[in-house]
């Protein structure tokens, strides 16, 4: 509760910051980084803890192609049973940007795949070990925002839902927050 009072406050505080206009000029590049929580009550309970990365080539104002690499990881105990699932996507799809003054909402669609890792572990009465790992065609629909920080560097919060196909059907829900860096544009 306290890493979410405190994200929320951030954002506020940048949002009182006075800054020029976050110009994202046609043919821009920018990549990004940051955290994120990944929730799934399919497989395990609770949030896992990962990271993205994305790189985005600015076709328009309004529009740009985003390439998405990300990867999260939760551990839960089940008993005697140690579960810990691991997710590495890769999605790429277009992005549309709603310009404002202040900061810049966005909503994607992007899809790939994930490659879903599934190790048990138990030490109980003897040390084994199992695991499954499979690729999984994905969709993933979201937005956000950006506030911009100083001229080139801005801060990203969003939230998405993913779809994996896999044979039951995964449905996630993604919570995250990073820093974006704009290269110029012509």
């Amino acid at each position: 509760m306290r890493v979410v009072v405190a994200v929320v406050c951030g954002v506020l505080i940048v949002l009182a910051l006075p800054t020029r206009g976050w110009a994202q000029k046609p043919g821009s590049l920018e990549v990004a980084g940051g955290y994120g929580f990944l929730g799934d009550d399919e497989l395990v309970d609770g949030f896992g803890l990962g990271w993205f990365a994305e790189g985005a080539w600015r076709t328009t104002r309004w529009l740009s192609l985003t390439a998405e690499v990300s990867r999260h990881r939760r551990t839960q105990d089940v008993g005697f049973i140690d579960v810990e699932v691991t997710f590495q996507t890769l999605l790429a799809g277009p992005r549309i940007w709603l310009p404002t003054t202040r900061f810049t909402p966005f909503v994607h669609l992007l899809a790939g795949a994930t490659r879903l890792d599934i190790v048990a572990r138990t030490s109980i009465p003897v040390t084994a070990a199992g695991d499954d790992a499979a690729t999984h065609p994905t969709v993933q629909v979201g937005g956000g925002i950006e506030v911009p920080i100083v001229d080139r560097l801005a801060l990203r919060v969003a939230a998405d839902y993913r779809r994996m196909f896999t044979d039951a059907g995964l449905d996630e829900s993604r919570v995250l927050t990073g820093v974006v860096y704009r290269f110029g544009g012509p």
